[in-house]
């Protein structure tokens, strides 16, 4: 039993009694058999500032260790202790050193060759420290956050083992021939956020197992087609938030290369190669190409892309044909362009799509022809006008539709009947005068319906609610429109089918009185959003002993509007009307999405 708490304790890595340097906090975890070791655990450490005799307070088992704030006299010490203390440490491979004196160090790591992740990180230093030169079985090297400008030639080249170095967030303006010279088994390198300019063709040429190259967030303005070429394991090239002008046209021919980011160079779409620069590599499947000055859609030369993000370019009009260079695309995103029109059956060719994003565009209606298998259909933020019968014609599969804040007047009997398999509808915001019984009929899975800010002006007893059968119904937003709140209210048929209701909004709709057998009705309720309304509490001594039963802030301090009273004694203070929320404490059966 002794044994189990241990196990437990030590698997949360909560701080224990043992051994710690004092200003250093440690944190011991279960052990993963390192190196065919038999430890029980392996401890952290994390030492905010020197303190004399540091290391030799260093437990047995410590495989991490963090050294933050030592000037470079401490920082001497403390390494020298290390290489005499390598056979007391077996299970250290991985040592951090930020916001040090870690310049001109004499000390070097030679002797502590278990050392396999070393993060010199955040130091402020101008030059790459000579520390790791000798760490020949490290594996992962991260020099960011610092203010190196050059990298010295072969500055890497006894770093055989290396497969991740970063070194973003640095001043470097240019990468040359022979600055990464040794690190044939290299994986991952991080070049974001510098100011290169230039980048030798044969820079590169060192990385036959690159997988992941990151350039963004630099002054890249071409890139030559020799640039890339030797790098034929390169899986994702990350070029985005640069001042691209052209890229050459081979120069993303690269055979493994699957995902390809491009975003935030408005320049390119203006080059004469903007048409194909979306590669030609058989493996390619995710193109970012969002904020590229685009003003059609690129033709790509491979048939594999799944994804393509086009957003915030200048895109107008979506013609037939245009996305036929691209059969197997699954996710498709045109979010704020200036879209206008899309051509019916331009995206109906596409049947593999399940996403598509046309949001804060300028599109009057909703297209038609969609794809069958669409399963997610964004197209709120525009100007939509009307949703009429046939709109959605053939999305039996979809199950999630935003149409909010467009200029929907008008909802069609039966517009929706065709989405049977739709779980979440958004349609608040809009200029909506009147939902008629039944118009939103037709979702049998419905779990999420949102209809915030529905100016409706139709008397309670004269409309029932739009959704007469929400068996299925899990969140309904009615917050800021008052005449749907009004018929919900009114509507006992429709509340009595609503028994899986976990969340209501009726925040600012102003409503005076809540119908006492609310609860009832709604057996399953977790929540109740009653803000910005100015109630009557005469008759609401039913929510005043849910809300004791509670121990939120958000039932505190609320004063109810008329009689002007607190319903007090709500723990943790008084409680009122004004800002209302309270949870039912039946448990909600598993598997409910909210």
């Amino acid at each position: 039993m002794m044994h189990l708490v241990l196990i437990m304790t030590l698997t949360v890595g909560v701080s224990t009694a043992m051994l710690c340097p004092g200003t250093c906090t440690c944190k011991h975890y279960l052990g993963d058999d390192l190196e065919k070791n038999t430890a029980t655990y392996y401890t952290s450490v994390s030492c905010s500032a020197y303190v004399e005799n540091v290391t030799s307070s260093l437990e047995n088992t410590t495989r991490y260790l963090q050294l933050n704030n030592f000037n470079r006299e401490e920082l001497e010490l403390v390494l020298s202790d290390l290489t005499e203390m390598e056979n007391q440490l077996p299970y250290l491979n991985t040592l951090s050193i930020i916001n040090s004196e870690i310049e001109n160090l004499n000390s070097t790591l030679d002797n502590f060759q278990r050392i396999r992740t070393l993060s010199l990180g955040g130091n402020h230093v101008k030059s790459a420290p000579e520390l790791f030169l000798n760490l020949t079985n490290l594996q992962s090297l991260d020099l960011s956050l610092n203010e190196i400008k050059v990298l010295e030639l072969e500055l890497f080249r006894t770093l055989k083992t290396l497969e991740v170095l970063n070194l973003s967030a640095n001043s470097l303006t240019k990468i040359n021939r022979g600055n990464f010279s040794g690190l044939n088994n290299l994986k991952c390198l991080d070049l974001s956020r510098n100011n290169l300019t230039v980048i030798d063709n044969q820079a590169l040429t060192p990385f036959p197992l690159l997988q992941y190259l990151n350039l963004s967030s630099n002054r890249l303005e071409v890139l030559n087609e020799a640039c890339f070429s030797s790098l034929i394991k390169l899986q994702q090239l990350d070029v985005s938030w640069n001042r691209l002008a052209r890229v050459a046209p081979g120069s993303l021919q690269l055979p493994s290369l699957a995902r390809l980011l491009l975003a935030g160079n408005p320049q390119l779409g203006r080059s004469r190669e903007a048409s194909v620069f979306v590669g030609t590599g058989h493996r390619l499947q995710t193109v970012d190409a969002s904020r590229t000055g685009l003003k059609q859609v690129p033709a790509a030369l491979t048939h594999s892309i799944r994804t393509l993000r086009l957003a915030g370019n200048s895109i107008r009009t979506i013609n037939c044909g245009d996305l036929d260079s691209y059969p197997l695309l699954q996710l498709l995103d045109f979010t704020s362009n200036d879209l206008e029109s899309v051509e019916e059956d331009a995206l109906g060719r596409l049947d593999c799509l399940s996403v598509l994003y046309l949001t804060d565009n300028n599109i009057h209606e909703i297209p038609r022809s969609l794809p069958e298998e669409l399963k997610v259909l964004h197209l709120e933020h525009n100007n939509i006008e009307r949703v009429s019968i046939g709109d959605l014609q053939g999305l039996s599969g979809l199950e999630v539709l935003l149409l909010n804040d467009n200029k929907i007047r008008a909802v069609d009997g039966a517009a929706f009947s065709q989405l049977v398999s739709l779980v979440t509808l958004d349609l608040s915001r809009n200029p909506v005068s009147i939902l008629q019984p039944g118009c939103l009929e037709g979702p049998m899975a419905l779990q999420v319906l949102r209809l915030s800010s529905i100016g409706i002006i139709s008397p309670a007893e004269e409309v029932s609610f739009p959704l007469s059968a929400p068996e299925h119904l899990i969140t309904l937003d009615l917050s800021d429109s008052p005449g749907l709140a009004r018929q919900l209210l009114a509507d006992t048929a429709a509340l009595a089918a609503s028994r899986e209701l976990q969340e209501l909004d009726l925040s600012r709709t102003g409503i005076q009185f809540i119908r006492y057998d609310l609860l009832h009705y709604l057996p399953q309720l977790r929540v109740l959003h009653v803000k910005g309304n100015s109630l009557n509490c005469s008759q609401l001594e039913w929510l005043a002993s849910w809300m004791r039963r509670q121990d939120e802030p958000e039932y505190r301090d609320i004063v109810c509007a008329s009689p002007p009273r607190s319903l007090g004694n709500a723990p943790g203070g008084s409680a009122g009307c004004r800002d209302i929320g309270y949870r039912n404490d039946i448990s909600t059966r598993e598997g409910h999405r909210r």
